[in-house]
């Protein structure tokens, strides 16, 4: 394939997708004694229309190409020429074909369509990193969509629809970064329509069915790209159903704002994708800071056979001697106590709960300052346990937890963290914070770039009822442990700002912990 006067440029190696009437074939091109790849999208059609209407076809295809060109960004395949001219054909034969045919060459991206991508991971992305994965590369796909359908992508203002978002036209490199590829049918202007329409279902707003695409249209297909990477399945062919597929996944849960993206009417779809990502992050993100829910109150047990006698009493630490006038406060089940669920039956299923009764005496001391020995109702005299000198700063109730800041185990410089924090959002709205309620002395960290993020430049600072407790900047490779003060702090503040606009970034916080 090439154009007139270098009909051989490129050679095309094998067809590799078809959308439209156009077919894309994978090639390469000779360039200083080697050879590149390309992807190529050949509309061959004037075999089937006539000449006037070939004209017409070839000067909307090579506006709408030169147009793309200044779509120049990171998550948008880049266009290298548009051109037209004889249809494929052998080597050295390009001037003994009959016909026509459009051709766009576009940058060859490596690595796998989301189709393929998506079958690597499991069904349920069972582990917290590969949800993270899918959510990242929503992110990545939304922003780049806003950017093109805001009109930033070219000089006119004008909005750049892609047509036909599918996880075949989607491309993920081994870095984990998303591209948006085989623009060759993407429509430029604020609606277009088609006499034929070309789509693919489960993926295409009813009003594509009609031939008529807009932003609007994208974002329905962005909604099903998520079902499909966030349930593992082509999505439904009807709005109706695709939302309430979309509601019953786990963790997506059925927020209001999540759901408007399927609707069938396009003016009451959102219109903000990178807004609609952080709403589902927020459905997706968990609500504690690692601790388990509390339990529902159990009914008040019967009290366990008496426990068998012991020739030797145990002496109790911290329980004063009886005294006159001494009164025994007994706490069972809810009141106070502890039920402990213990033992299984011999043929290894879980055998019914027996309730060990926590019975806290208190006393007056005696003058000798003695301990007693006692028993009481067959249970044990205990000490109320003492006040942890340390904990992970995870575990507290975060006040703020911005989407793209999640609780997980990272990995610094080869070094893991389990009980950490990492940052990965283009732009934090705010810091996450927590209410240390003075309560605490010191906190411990280690900070750097989670090993597997790309290289980026990332502000980290930590702040204490406002004032500055620690800031640095890091570059991807450098990490540095902290002991900061933290003495009467009520609100701390954790962020990290990176310095480009966006890129596949994860900065992590180690282990933090706080200590009395």
């Amino acid at each position: 394939m090439g154009p007139d006067g270098a009909a051989d440029r490129y050679r095309l190696a094998r067809s590799i997708g078809r959308g439209g009437e156009a077919v894309l074939y994978l090639a390469e091109i000779e360039l200083s004694g080697g050879t590149e790849p390309v992807v190529v999208k050949v509309l061959d059609m004037q075999r089937t229309v006539s000449r006037q209407r070939f004209a017409e076809i070839s000067g909307k295809w090579n506006e709408q190409a030169e147009l793309l060109r200044f779509a120049h960004r990171v998550g948008v395949v880049g266009v290298r020429e548009h051109f037209e001219g004889p249809p494929p054909h052998p080597a050295g034969r390009g001037g003994s074909t009959t016909g026509r045919a459009l051709c766009l060459v576009m940058n060859h991206v490596d690595g796998l369509d989301l189709r393929d991508w998506r079958a690597e991971l499991s069904a349920e992305l069972a582990l917290p990193a590969e949800r993270r994965a899918v959510l990242r590369t929503l992110e990545q796909l939304a922003e780049v969509l806003d950017w093109l359908h805001s009109g930033a992508a070219t000089p006119s203002g004008r909005t750049v629809i892609h047509g036909d978002l599918s996880p075949g036209n989607v491309m993920v490199d081994a870095n984990g970064q998303a591209t948006l590829v085989d623009f060759g049918l993407s429509k430029l202007a604020t609606e277009h329509h088609t006499a034929e329409p070309w789509l693919t279902p489960g993926f295409a707003a009813p009003e594509v069915y009609e031939g008529k695409r807009s932003p609007a249209a994208d974002r329905y297909a962005f909604g099903a790209l998520a079902y499909f990477l966030l349930g593992g399945q082509s999505p439904p062919t009807t709005p109706e159903e695709l939302r309430a597929a979309f509601g019953a996944l786990p963790g997506a849960g059925s927020s209001a704002p999540l759901l408007r993206l399927f609707e069938a009417r396009p003016e009451r779809r959102p219109h903000s994708l990178t807004g609609w990502v952080r709403e589902l992050r927020a459905a997706s993100a968990p609500t504690g800071g690692g601790t388990s829910p509390p339990l529902p109150p159990s009914p008040p047990p019967s009290l366990p056979p008496p426990p068998p006698f012991e020739p030797a009493p145990r002496r109790l630490r911290g329980v004063p001697l009886l005294a006159a006038g001494a009164v025994a406060a007994i706490a069972l089940g809810g009141a106070g106590g502890y039920l402990l669920a213990g033992g299984s039956g011999a043929d290894g299923a879980s055998a019914a709960p027996e309730a060990t009764v926590t019975v806290t005496v208190t006393r007056p001391a005696g003058d000798d300052g003695e301990q007693a020995d006692e028993e009481e109702g067959g249970g044990q005299l205990v000490e109320d346990p003492p006040e942890s000198d340390s904990t992970p700063l995870v575990s507290l109730e975060p006040v703020t937890l911005p989407y793209g800041v999640l609780p997980e185990p990272v990995h610094i410089d080869g070094s893991p963290y389990a009980d950490s924090l990492s940052f990965s959002t283009c732009i934090l709205e705010e810091p996450v914070s927590y209410n240390l309620g003075r309560s605490w002395a010191s906190l411990r960290l280690t900070a750097g770039f989670h090993d597997t993020s790309v290289e980026e430049t990332v502000r980290f600072t930590v702040r204490g009822d406002g004032e500055v407790l620690a800031s640095r900047t890091f570059t991807f490779g450098e990490s540095e442990s902290f002991d900061l003060d933290v003495t009467d702090v009520l609100r701390l503040e954790v962020e990290a700002l990176p310095e480009s606009y966006c890129s596949d970034w994860v900065f992590a916080v180690g282990d933090p912990v706080l200590s009395r």
